[in-house]
């Protein structure tokens, strides 16, 4: 049998209640970066997905169909060695058991769906985790959000000082921004490494920017490499407080507000 990739638990603290290989019809979401500006949605996304070659962690040998109530609980993305790398909220969960089948079906609602392209970045970095900057470019353009998603679940889960700490000079690699998206992934490894989170929308980097340890008095510098690529990857515009802006000036106003200097280079 394959090794578990994900498992099931209960969001008290309980006990997993089953894991196993494969889940699809869990990573189905489409939104992109730019939605969170242009359509942003405000209920939660129901998703229902099949649990493939359930191991179910109890004693018990027989399992009537029958629909199990967990209410809110844990669906876990687990390492090669059966830890815990991230998880996703799942609200109102439900899993129905059919008599002999050794599958399940979960239904719950999540906040946002899991992007499609999620699980590949999930089993990358299950068989390495990234140790050198730009691997979210084999990725094309328009799903890059789950490089985000994926980095953002990890640094939290991983109980990270939840606010960097800034050096007083910062390199960004802009040589693949040709998106928000891209532009997500780039500033998180410029400010933490490879794998790095900043953010995963202009007011989350913006927070975590603003709260950012600042060990000297200087003002921090961001030496953005390439920039032109970005000046032409974020020349769509969208409308802020009246006005119509591209979101590459969008980025450098935030930026600015924060407290960082530009240096093109």
């Amino acid at each position: 049998m394959y090794p578990a990739r994900y498992a099931l638990r209960r969001d008290d603290g309980m006990l997993r209640l089953a894991q196993w290989h494969d889940l699809e019809g869990f990573f189905v979401g489409r939104e992109t970066a730019y939605d969170r500006y242009e359509n942003p949605g405000e209920e939660p996304d129901s998703v229902s997905a099949t649990l493939r070659a359930v191991s179910w962690l109890d004693a018990a040998d027989d399992r009537p169909t029958r629909t199990i109530n967990l209410g809110d609980a844990l669906v876990e993305v687990l390492d090669a060695h059966g830890r815990v790398m991230g998880d996703y909220d799942a609200w109102d969960a439900r899993v129905t058991i059919t008599k002999d089948s050794p599958d399940a079906l979960l239904t719950a609602y999540v906040g946002m769906l899991p992007a499609v392209a999620a699980e590949w970045v999930w089993d990358t970095w299950r068989a390495a985790m990234p140790t050198e900057r730009n691997l979210w470019a084999a990725l094309p353009v328009g799903q890059r959000e789950a490089w985000t998603e994926v980095a953002q679940t990890v640094h939290f889960r991983a109980m990270r000082q939840p606010y960097p700490a800034l050096a007083h000079e910062i390199e960004l690699d802009g040589q693949h921004v040709h998106d928000l998206a891209s532009f997500f992934c780039a500033i998180g490894e410029a400010v933490n490494g490879p794998g790095g989170y900043c953010g995963s929308s202009l007011v989350g980097m913006s927070d975590l920017l603003h709260h950012a340890e600042r060990p000297t008095a200087q003002q921090p510098r961001l030496v953005w490499r390439n920039l032109t690529v970005a000046e032409s990857g974020l020349a769509r515009t969208v409308q802020v407080d009246g006005r119509t802006m591209s979101y590459f000036d969008l980025v450098m106003t935030v930026l600015s507000e924060d407290g960082i200097e530009v240096v093109r280079a």
